[in-house]
């Protein structure tokens, strides 16, 4: 690859992640970690970034706002293994919450029709589990936002408040293990803190991808947080760290 081909798919990395780390980098490509360096360097004095220890921010410091069409294109068979394996936690007679990732909806995608309870404030999981006849669905409502295809603003919360939600499952856009998790779009993730808060317990169905990284808005800290579950990817060391904050960990087959 050329180092102008390399240095453009850097800055789209950029565009959606917002930071990138040059280690990160230097794997994806596949070169070393000095080749990445210069890449910085020169995209850097064509003021196209700012090199930050360790690699480079967005010369806003923020990623794009994807919509949920183009997250569901990623990390696809992380996102089903992990969603086969919280499936084993629904049973009837129970109050579920799911928020709009596109995680969760994988999960969604998989649930039987029982006698339980969903609350939510996403498009996708409504349009998904309209059809079943003998779950109870609940839409929160609240201001629709076409990009996340969700409802938000303060009727999605006052109607999260009406209800005993037993589980909720979310996800995120990066899992810091001293922060807790954190989301990119702000009203998404005044949403999501609400419904860790009113949850009686908070499961994360989180890629790997996403540990140790940072978004905009931290929503809950590593102590409301339940149980993770992810996939095959995680470092031992990230998995050691988590069940030493006394998270429940499972890891997907």
């Amino acid at each position: 690859m050329l180092a102008i081909e390399r240095q453009q798919q850097i800055l789209t990395l950029l565009d959606e992640r917002g930071t990138v780390r040059t280690v990160d980098l230097a794997e994806e490509f596949q070169v070393t970690n000095e080749t990445i360096r210069r890449d910085l360097q020169a995209l850097e004095e064509a003021s196209q970034l700012t090199r930050i220890h360790g690699g480079a921010s967005s010369l806003n410091g923020r990623p794009k706002l994807q919509s949920f069409t183009e997250r569901q294109g990623l990390e696809v068979q992380a996102k089903r293994e992990i969603a086969q394996a919280a499936l084993e936690m629904i049973q009837p007679g129970r109050t579920y919450a799911f928020d709009s990732s596109t995680t969760a909806f994988e999960l969604v995608a998989l649930l039987p029709d029982l006698p339980y309870r969903v609350v939510t404030n996403a498009y996708g999981v409504l349009e998904q589990m309209v059809r079943m006849e003998k779950v109870q669905l609940i839409c929160t409502g609240g201001r629709y936002h076409p990009k996340t295809q969700t409802f938000v603003g303060g009727e999605s919360i006052d109607t999260l408040r009406r209800h005993n939600v037993q589980t909720a499952f979310i996800s995120c856009v990066g899992f810091d293990i001293e922060r807790g998790a954190s989301e990119g779009f702000e009203q998404q993730a005044t949403f999501k803190g609400r419904l860790v808060q009113f949850a009686e317990e908070v499961i994360l169905l989180v890629d790997s991808t996403k540990f140790l990284e940072r978004s905009e808005y931290f929503f809950a800290e590593s102590v409301r947080i339940s149980r993770i579950i992810t996939d095959r990817g995680i470092a031992p060391a990230v998995a050691d760290a988590i069940r030493a904050k006394g998270i429940k960990l499972t890891i997907a087959d």
